[in-house]
């Protein structure tokens, strides 16, 4: 037997009518713990914004989603609590197997404009989570999806998830960071897989380290204009690479050979990304050069 469910994803706004503030807020109290119960039981690490919690299921150094952006993506969605309740999906292996009618659904990646194309509020938020090419799952309370409404088979009060992927971002801060990486000489640079720019300054040929080496060494980061950004530099304390916060520092390391200096032009998404920092601007590529000393053994 097909189940329709076919639930509005786009332009659905909740009426919450029977609640005060302080049963409103216990709800959702029970509902993030219901979520984080969900998470815990399935062993993911997440994070969260806005009341919004994300779990990214594959590595991607793409570009955030922002405001402004134009995304495509596949998603499924369905309930947190117990039985899980596949609703709604443009997948069509996935709503063959949740038992969906096919013959309702468009099986396309979903068009929206970050900010302008109306979604359900959890849906929004978590996307602004998420990167391109990156699966992820977004899981959110009731207030910021189907409120205290039935919709479908989805209950009142119903914390939701949904696995995304973003398959294609385009949006005015990526575009005009591509115009400033084509201006860059990178004659020399090899392109990583992971979209950072590396020459080797100094390679000795030894041992490179991995990300979850620490190591001793230095790394200074600059503006292509040549304003420094930040230097750390250690001799006593290891740098554990797991821990680096840059992207393009604990890549950069991985690519450099004890005794080894490497060279470094990264764009924001391995850097300071779509929010920038106090020295740099939002969608800023830098230049790092990056100089490994010693690798720290057990």
């Amino acid at each position: 037997m097909k189940l329709k469910y076919l639930l509005p994803l786009l332009g659905f706004l909740p009426i919450i009518t029977s609640c005060d503030n302080s049963l409103e807020n216990d709800k959702r109290y029970e509902e993030e713990k219901s979520i984080e119960s969900y998470i815990n039981s399935q062993k993911w690490t997440y994070t969260k914004g806005n009341d919004v919690y994300h779990v990214a299921q594959s590595q991607s150094y793409g570009y955030e989603v922002n405001y402004g952006d134009t995304i495509l993506f596949w998603y499924k969605g369905y309930t947190v609590k117990s039985p899980v309740l596949v609703f709604d999906t443009n997948i069509k292996s996935a709503a063959i197997e949740a038992k969906l009618d096919t013959v309702v659904r468009k099986f396309e990646p979903v068009r929206a404009v970050v900010g302008s194309t109306p979604l359900l509020k959890g849906l929004n938020y978590g996307l602004l989570l998420c990167r391109e090419n990156q699966k992820a799952t977004i899981l959110f309370p009731s207030n910021l999806g189907y409120g205290d409404s039935y919709v479908g088979p989805v209950m009142p009060w119903s914390p939701l998830a949904f696995d995304v992927e973003v398959i294609y971002l385009n949006g005015p801060g990526k575009t005009n960071e591509q115009i400033m990486l084509n201006s860059i000489n990178l004659t020399g640079y090899t392109l990583h897989s992971s979209g950072l720019y590396y020459k080797q300054i100094v390679d000795t040929g030894l041992t490179r380290p991995t990300e979850t080496d620490k190591v001793f060494g230095s790394y200074t980061v600059k503006l292509i204009s040549g304003q420094e950004v930040e230097t750390y530099s250690t001799s006593t304390d290891p740098i554990n690479l797991s821990g680096v916060s840059l992207h393009a520092v604990r890549i950069g390391f991985t690519l450099a050979s004890l005794g080894g200096t490497i060279n470094i032009i990264a764009p924001s998404p391995l850097a300071y990304g779509k929010n920038g920092s106090a020295m740099v601007s939002p969608y800023t590529p830098v230049e790092i050069t990056i100089k490994l000393d010693s690798i720290k053994t057990n």
